[in-house]
C-alpha cells in the first residue's frame, strides 16, 4: 500500500513483529542540489565553539561527594600535597599602589529585597475574560482507574493479575529495581524458594508473559518506522504523539492539578506588576487562547513541550542514542520536574547515523539536517488537524473537554537549534542580528524591538536551556578568561585553602588544570569563583574593579535566571545584571583576552526576559530536569539489552516498565482511594528550612576538659553559666549578669555531643520532607580514620537569628562558628533552669563574628571579621533552633595567599572573611 503526502511516500510492509511503516523523504529542506555543487566550507575566524564533543554529558557517572571519613581523609592528604610555587610576577607587584578603585556603587541590596519581596506570596489572579474558556464539555461517567479496573482480569483481587501481596511485591522488585532477567530466573530456581513464596511465575519468561498479556496498556506502544533520506533507510522508533498527549492528559495522578486556562498573575491588587511562573501565567498561552477562542468557543489549549538531547550510553564503544521527550504545559512544573511523577514521555528515538559514507562535509551536514526534519515532520504530523479542529480529551477524573494540542516549546541545545531553524553556526535562532554584531548591545536591542510583540514568531522558536547556555556556555568562557587574566598558581592556591562547607566542593588541586569540565563542576566552581579572585591583582597593576563587576554580573544573571518565579521587577534585575556585564566587559579586551563578544550564547541572554514573559520561568522548558530521564529511559534501557538490535529490546523493556509503573499507581489507588483535593499553592521560592538533629547522639559523656581541648571551646563553662543566668533572669544588666554567672556551679562533668545538624526544606504548603537533606552543619574534632591517618577537625560557620531576623536580608542575623552542639540531661536542666520544661533541648557553643555592615562596592559581598577580646575569640551559648543555615566564608587572602594556611586551619588563621552569597540558591535568595 502506498500513500503520498506532500512529497512523502508511505509504504506499508507486514512483518512478523507487526506492521512496519516506510516513509521516503523526497526533496530537500534547503532546495535541490547535487553533492558536487558544494565547496568545502571555511571556518570562521571568530565564532563560539559549540562542539558537542567539548561538553560533558550531564548524567555521566561521577564520584559523588560525601561526608564520610574517606573524603575528609583524602582532602586532608591533599592539603599538604604539591602545589604550584608563587608566581614571581605576583611578588613584584607594588601592592601598596594597586588598590582597586571603587566605582559608583552597584544597585542597592534594598532595591533587590524590595523587588523580590512579593515572590512566593499568593498573587492577584485575573482569569481569561471569555466565559467557558477551558470549560468541560461533559463527564464520561468513569474515571481512568475505574476503566483500567474493568479491563483487568480477576479485578476482585486487589493484587490481580498476581495472586497475593508477596507475589506482587516480588514482581515489582524484579522489574523496577534493576534485577537482571537471568539472575532473577536463577534466584527462583533455588529449590523450594518458588513454593515457599507462593509465586505465580517460575522464571522471568513467565513473569514477562503475565505483564505482556494480562496488564492493560494505558500508555502508547512504540512502533518502528523506516524513513528514507538520500536513498538510505533509517529506523525511527516512536509513539503516536496524539496518543501521548491523551495519555498524559488522562493520567489520574495529574487530574486535580491540570491547568485548563491561561491566567494573569499580579503581585499587587491594582494589577500593575505581573508575576510569571508556570506556563499558563505567560503571555503565549493567553494570546494563543485569544486567537483560538475566535474560532472555537470554550477550547482548551494543550501546550506541548518537546525536549531532545543526544547522550552516550556506553563508556568506551561510543554508542549514543537520540531521545526526544515530551510533556504538556497543563501539568504544573512542580510535577514535571520530578522524574518519579512520570510527567514526561519518551516520544521517539531519532537515528544517530554519522553518515560517514558522504565524504563532502557540507553535503553530509545537509543530509543530516534533512534526516532530522523528516523525522520530526513525521512525528509531529498527527498534530496538524487536532491543532485547528480540536479533539475530545478526557482527564483522569472522567471530565471531557475540547483540546487543541499546540507545540509551544522545543527545548534544545545550540547545535539542535541550528538543525531546527536551518541557520549557520554563529547566528542567533531567535532574531536576525548578523553574526558579527552579536556582541553589540545597540544592535541587539533594535532587533528585540521587532519581535517584542510578535508572539507568533516566538512560538515557532526553540528554547535553549540553562545547562548548555549558562554553565556549559558563558560560565565556561568566563572561567577561561579569568585564568588568562590572573595567575593560575594564585587562583589554585585560593581554591586549595577554601574552608569546607556542605554546599561547596573543594577543588584541592585547583581549577586551572581541569579538562572536560561538566555542568555540575561548572556549577560548583560558581559557588566560590567571585570570592577567590577578589584580592588577586591583575598584571601591570591594572585596576580589577571592572573585571570583578563583570564576574559578579554574570553570576547574578545565572542565579536570577533560575528563579522559579519572576515579576516585572525581578526581570528588570535580570536586565540590569546583563547591562552591568556589558558595561564592564571591556576589561577583557584591554587585557588582550577577547577581541570581541560575538558569542551566540552570550547574545541569547538578551532573550531571557522575553522568553520568561511568554512561557513562564526557565524551569518550564529547561531540560536539565529531563537529563535525569536519560538514565531511566536510555542508559538503563540499553544496559538491559544484549547490545544486538538494541532498540527493539529497549522499547520492549520500556513498555513493560511503563505498564508496571501505571499498575503500581493503580494498586496504590485501590489501597488508599482518591487523594484529597489540594489548594493551589503560590510558587515555592524555598525560603524556609527545618532543623533536624540526628536520631542518635554522636558522643556520650564527653568530659568538659575534652570539650575545651579537642573542640577548642575555650570558654565553655563560662559561656554556659552566662546563658543559664540570662535565661533565668533576662532583665539583668551586663554587670549584674557577670556577677551572677560567677556563682554558677555546673552539676556535671560530662556532656553529650552531636557532630552534625541537618536541615530540610519546607514547601509553600508547610510540608517538610525528612528524607531530603539540603544543608548540614559539621562540628567534629580531629580523629583518625581506619588507616590511622589523622583527619583534621571541622567546625562550620552558620547564620544565627538574633530574634528579629526575617526571611530575606541580614538584619537581625550574625555569623558564628559552631564548636560544640550538645544536650543536657534532665537532671542537669532541672538544677540549672528555673523552668526546666521550657529549657532548650539542644545547645551550641559558638564563636562570634562582627555584625553585617554594608556590602563592598564592586563585588557586593559582606565583609566580617573575628571578634577578639583580650586576645581570645568572643564566644557564646545559643539555642540550636536559632541556627538558620550554614554559611560559607571566603577568607580575605590578600594579593598573595600565605602558604602556611590550609583548608582546615584557615578559619583560625585568617581574621577577615567575605560572606559568600553564591554557595547555593537559598543563600542567594536570603543573604541580601
Amino acid at each position: 500500500m502506498v500513500y503520498k503526502q506532500k512529497g512523502v511516500q508511505v509504504f506499508e510492509d507486514k512483518k512478523e513483529c507487526g506492521y512496519r511503516m516506510v516513509y521516503e523523504q523526497k526533496g530537500d529542506y534547503f532546495g535541490t542540489y547535487n553533492e558536487e555543487d558544494f565547496e568545502w566550507p571555511e571556518v570562521r575566524r571568530v565564532r563560539e565553539s559549540d562542539s558537542e564533543t567539548q561538553e560533558e554529558d550531564e548524567d555521566e557517572d561521577r564520584d559523588e561527594l560525601g561526608d564520610g571519613d574517606a573524603i575528609a581523609a583524602h582532602d586532608a592528604e591533599l592539603e599538604h600535597g604539591w602545589e604550584r610555587p608563587v608566581d614571581p610576577a605576583s611578588q613584584d607587584i607594588d601592592f601598596a599602589d594597586s588598590e582597586d578603585v571603587s566605582l559608583q556603587p552597584q544597585s542597592c541590596h534594598a532595591e533587590r529585597r524590595q523587588a523580590e519581596a512579593p515572590l512566593g506570596q499568593h498573587p492577584t489572579i485575573e482569569e481569561f475574560p471569555r466565559h467557558g474558556a477551558g470549560a468541560p464539555l461533559h463527564c464520561a461517567g468513569t474515571t481512568a482507574f475505574a476503566s483500567y479496573k474493568d479491563k483487568l482480569p480477576g479485578s476482585e483481587n486487589i493484587w490481580a493479575p498476581f495472586t497475593s501481596y508477596l507475589d506482587y511485591e516480588v514482581m515489582k522488585w524484579a522489574k523496577l529495581h534493576g534485577a537482571r532477567s537471568t539472575a532473577f530466573s536463577e534466584l527462583l530456581a533455588i529449590d523450594g524458594l518458588h513454593d515457599a513464596l507462593g509465586l505465580s511465575y517460575q522464571n522471568s519468561r513467565e513473569l514477562n508473559q503475565i505483564i505482556n498479556q494480562e496488564l492493560p496498556c494505558r500508555r502508547p506502544c512504540f512502533k518502528c518506522e523506516e524513513i528514507i533520506v538520500a536513498d538510505e533507510v533509517f529506523d525511527v522508533y516512536s509513539h503516536n504523539i496524539m496518543e501521548c498527549v491523551k495519555a498524559l492528559y488522562s493520567d489520574p495522578d495529574f487530574s486535580q492539578h491540570l491547568l485548563h486556562a491561561p491566567e494573569c498573575h499580579y503581585v499587587d491588587s491594582d494589577k500593575t506588576v505581573r508575576m510569571y511562573h508556570d506556563l499558563h501565567t505567560g503571555k503565549w498561552w493567553w494570546s494563543t487562547k485569544a486567537k483560538l477562542e475566535t474560532k472555537k468557543h470554550g477550547a482548551t489549549v494543550i501546550p506541548i513541550i518537546l525536549s531532545s538531547d543526544k547522550t552516550q550510553v556506553t563508556m568506551f564503544r561510543n554508542k549514543s542514542v537520540y531521545p526526544v521527550y515530551m510533556t504538556i504545559g497543563n501539568i504544573p512544573k512542580e510535577i514535571c520536574r520530578k522524574p518519579s511523577q512520570q510527567a514526561w514521555i519518551l516520544l521517539a528515538y531519532l537515528p544517530t547515523a554519522k553518515l560517514e559514507h558522504i565524504t563532502n562535509k557540507a553535503a553530509r551536514c545537509r543530509t543530516s539536517t534533512n534526516l532530522f526534519h523528516a523525522c520530526l515532520h513525521h512525528i509531529l504530523e498527527p498534530l496538524r488537524v487536532p491543532r485547528e479542529d480540536g479533539v475530545a480529551m478526557a482527564s483522569g477524573d472522567g471530565v471531557i473537554c475540547q483540546g487543541h494540542p499546540i507545540l509551544a516549546c522545543y527545548s534544545a541545545d545550540y547545535p539542535e537549534q541550528l538543525l531546527t531553524t536551518g541557520i549557520k553556526s554563529g547566528e542567533c535562532p531567535k532574531c536576525d542580528v548578523p553574526w558579527d554584531k552579536l556582541g553589540y548591545l545597540v544592535a541587539i536591542l533594535a532587533a528585540l524591538l521587532l519581535v517584542d510583540e510578535d508572539y507568533g514568531m516566538w512560538t515557532r522558536a526553540c528554547q535553549e536551556y540553562v545547562l548548555h547556555q549558562l554553565y556549559q556556555g558563558i560560565i565556561k568562557h568566563l572561567i577561561e578568561w579569568i585564568k588568562e587574566a590572573y595567575s593560575e598558581a594564585e587562583i589554585d592556591a585560593h581554591c586549595h585553602r577554601l574552608p569546607p562547607n556542605d554546599n561547596i566542593r573543594l577543588f584541592m588541586k585547583g581549577i586551572s588544570s581541569l579538562s572536560r569540565v561538566s555542568r555540575t563542576e561548572h556549577n560548583q566552581i560558581c559557588h566560590f569563583l567571585l570570592g577567590v579572585i577578589i584580592d588577586i591583582r591583575l598584571p601591570g597593576n591594572l585596576d580589577s574593579a571592572h573585571l570583578i563587576r563583570a564576574v559578579r554580573a554574570i553570576l547574578d544573571f545565572l542565579y536570577l535566571a533560575q528563579y522559579p518565579c519572576h515579576t516585572d521587577q525581578t526581570l528588570d534585575l535580570l536586565d540590569d545584571a546583563l547591562t552591568c556585564f556589558h558595561d564592564n566587559k571591556g576589561i577583557f579586551v584591554d587585557l588582550g583576552i577577547q577581541a570581541n563578544f560575538n558569542l551566540p550564547k552570550l547574545h541569547f541572554f538578551r532573550h531571557y526576559v522575553h522568553m520568561i514573559k511568554l512561557y513562564g520561568t526557565t524551569d518550564n522548558y529547561n531540560t536539565e530536569y529531563t537529563g535525569r530521564l536519560h538514565i531511566n529511559l536510555a542508559k538503563d534501557a540499553y544496559r538491559a539489552t544484549n547490545h544486538k538490535d538494541e532498540y527493539l529490546q529497549m522499547t520492549l523493556w520500556l513498555e513493560r516498565r511503563k505498564k508496571m509503573l501505571w499498575h503500581n499507581n493503580f494498586v496504590q489507588w485501590r489501597l488508599t482511594g482518591d487523594p484529597p483535593v489540594q489548594d493551589r499553592l503560590p510558587p515555592d521560592m524555598d525560603y524556609r528550612r527545618a532543623l533536624k538533629m540526628t536520631k542518635h547522639l554522636t558522643a556520650k559523656r564527653v568530659p568538659l576538659d575534652c570539650i575545651i581541648c579537642d573542640y577548642s571551646a575555650t570558654f565553655f563553662t563560662e559561656a554556659l553559666a552566662h546563658y543559664v543566668v540570662h535565661t533565668n533572669q533576662p532583665t539583668l544588666s551586663a554587670v549584674q549578669l557577670e556577677r551572677e554567672a560567677a556563682h554558677i556551679v555546673l552539676p556535671f562533668q560530662t556532656v553529650t555531643t552531636f557532630h552534625r545538624v541537618k536541615f530540610h526544606t519546607i514547601n509553600a504548603s508547610g510540608y517538610c520532607d525528612p528524607t531530603a537533606t539540603i544543608d548540614s552543619v559539621h562540628c567534629q574534632p580531629p580523629r583518625k580514620d581506619n588507616k590511622a591517618h589523622i583527619i583534621p577537625g571541622r567546625f562550620d560557620t552558620v547564620l544565627v537569628n538574633e530574634g528579629d531576623g526575617g526571611t530575606m536580608g541580614v538584619n537581625g542575623y550574625h555569623v558564628a562558628q559552631v564548636r560544640v552542639v550538645f544536650t543536657l540531661t534532665s537532671h542537669a536542666a532541672a538544677a540549672l533552669f528555673c523552668t526546666p520544661a521550657k529549657a532548650p533541648t539542644h545547645l551550641a557553643y559558638v564563636e562570634l563574628f562582627t555584625p553585617f555592615g554594608q556590602p563592598e562596592a564592586n563585588h557586593g559581598l559582606y565583609k566580617i571579621s573575628c571578634i577578639i577580646c583580650n586576645g581570645e575569640r568572643l564566644a557564646s551559648i545559643i539555642d540550636i533552633s536559632d541556627i538558620c543555615r550554614s554559611v560559607h566564608l571566603i577568607p580575605k587572602f590578600g594579593p598573595v595567599v600565605p602558604r602556611e594556611w590550609t583548608s582546615s586551619t584557615v578559619l583560625e588563621l585568617c581574621s577577615s572573611f567575605f560572606v559568600s552569597l553564591f554557595s547555593d540558591r537559598h543563600a542567594y535568595l536570603t543573604i541580601i
